[in-house]
C-alpha cells in the first residue's frame, strides 16, 4: 500500500509530548527504577491449572534481559516449529527478570527430544495442556520492583500506597505503548489515514496491530485524562457503561441505582473508558459524550470506524492486589503487588514515586 506523501505542515508524525494527569499530587519521593533486570521481577499468574494431558505442551521459562518476541523466535527455531506455532499470553518486559508460560505442540517435546534453553532464557517446568495458549488468557502479573536510590519520606510513600489500595489508580496504558517519542501514535494516524482513503480494512502491514493498538491506547487515555482532571473517573456519570471486575462485560447505568456506590466502594465494578472502533448507527450515549470530549481527535476516531476496527471497553480504574513496601534495604525498598491483566505496572510506580529513568518494554 502506497502511503500519503507528507508535508512539514502535516501533523502524522507530530510527537505529542504532554503528560497525563496524575490521581496524587507530587511529593519530593525520587528513586532509580530498572537499574538492573533483578530489580523488575514478573511473574505471570494463569488463573487456570494446566490440564495435565492434551497436544499442547505449556513452558515455563525464565528470561533476563530478553523480550518474549526474541524468545518465542528461538524456542520456535531450537524445536523447528514455525513461530505460529508458539504461543504466549502477553509481552512482558526486556529490562526484567520475568517468568512467563508459552505453548507448543506436545510432538515437538516427544522421546528424546532436549527440553530447549537460549541465551538469557530457560525452561522451569513443563506440563500438558488440551490448548494453545492465547494472547490475553492468563489471569494477571506478579510483581517484585526494587526502587534504588530512594530519596523521601517513607512514611509518604506509605500513605500514597494506603491511597492507592483504598481507591485504585487510574488504567493508562503506558508509554510503552506508544514507542519511543510516542511515534507510534503519527504512525498509526498515517496508516489509519491512508487506508480510510483507499477503502480497504483488511491490515497486511507489518506492525499494523501494533499500530492500531497504540492509536485507540492513545484515546483511552485522553478520556481517562478528561475524567481524573473532572474527578469523575472513579464517579459514574449519567448513562456512563460500568464493567464488571475482572470481566470484559459491562452494563449501562441507571441514575437512581442504589446500589452503584457499594459496589464501586468494593471494586466490584469500574467506570469504563472506550476503545474506539466502528459503533453502531445509534450509539449509546457513553459513546456519543466521549465522542464530544475526543473531538480534537475527530479524525482518528472516524479513521477507525471508516476501517472497521471493532469497539470495545477498558475499566478507567485498576486496582493493585496485596500491595507492599518492604523496607529491609531503606534506601532500596521493595514494591509488591498484583495487577490484572492488561494493567500497567510502570502507571502505578509512577503514581507512587517520581522515577528517575523510564523502564522500556517490548
Amino acid at each position: 500500500m502506497l502511503l500519503p506523501s507528507l508535508k512539514a505542515t502535516d501533523n502524522y508524525l507530530a510527537i505529542v509530548s504532554n503528560e497525563f494527569p496524575r490521581l496524587l499530587q507530587r511529593v519530593d519521593i525520587h528513586a532509580l527504577l530498572k537499574a538492573t533486570p533483578e530489580d523488575f521481577q514478573v511473574d505471570e499468574v494463569l488463573g487456570f491449572s494446566p490440564a495435565g494431558s492434551g497436544s499442547h505442551c505449556l513452558l515455563q521459562i525464565e528470561k533476563v534481559d530478553r523480550n518474549t518476541a526474541d524468545v518465542a523466535r528461538e524456542l520456535a527455531c531450537c524445536l523447528f516449529l514455525s513461530l505460529r506455532e508458539i504461543g504466549y499470553c502477553g509481552l512482558k518486559d526486556r529490562r526484567a527478570r520475568t517468568r512467563q508460560w508459552f505453548s507448543v505442540p506436545a510432538s515437538a517435546l516427544t522421546g528424546t527430544k532436549a527440553v530447549p534453553a537460549g541465551a538469557g532464557w530457560l525452561v522451569l517446568q513443563k506440563v500438558r495442556h488440551a490448548r494453545k495458549l492465547r494472547r490475553g488468557s492468563h489471569r494477571a502479573n506478579r510483581f517484585s520492583i526494587r526502587l534504588h536510590g530512594f530519596t523521601g519520606s517513607a512514611s509518604a510513600l506509605e500513605q500514597r500506597v494506603a491511597q492507592v489500595t483504598k481507591t485504585g489508580f487510574p488504567n493508562y496504558f503506558g508509554e510503552q505503548r506508544f514507542g519511543t517519542e510516542r511515534a507510534n501514535i503519527g504512525k498509526a494516524r498515517l496508516l489509519l489515514a491512508a487506508k480510510a482513503a483507499s477503502g480497504k480494512t483488511r491490515f497486511r502491514e507489518p506492525r499494523a496491530g501494533l499500530l492500531l493498538s497504540a492509536a485507540r491506547s492513545w484515546l483511552f487515555n485522553q478520556v481517562l485524562a478528561r475524567r481524573l482532571q473532572d474527578d469523575t473517573w472513579n464517579t459514574p456519570l449519567p448513562c456512563d457503561l460500568m464493567m464488571l471486575d475482572g470481566s470484559r462485560a459491562f452494563f449501562e447505568t441507571a441514575a437512581d441505582d442504589p446500589a452503584l456506590p457499594g459496589r464501586l466502594a468494593r471494586h466490584d465494578i469500574h467506570v469504563s473508558g472506550p476503545l474506539w472502533g466502528q459503533l453502531a448507527d445509534a450509539p449509546l450515549p457513553a459513546w456519543q459524550r466521549e465522542r464530544e470530549w475526543l473531538s480534537a481527535e475527530s479524525q482518528l476516531c472516524t479513521n477507525l470506524e471508516r476501517c472497521g476496527v471493532a469497539p470495545g471497553r477498558r475499566a478507567l480504574r485498576a486496582r493493585a492486589e496485596e500491595l507492599t513496601v518492604d523496607w529491609s534495604e531503606p534506601a532500596a525498598p521493595r514494591l509488591g503487588f498484583t495487577l490484572a491483566r492488561g494493567s500497567y505496572a510502570t502507571v502505578l510506580v509512577h503514581e507512587l514515586v517520581d522515577t528517575n529513568a523510564a523502564p522500556r518494554v517490548d
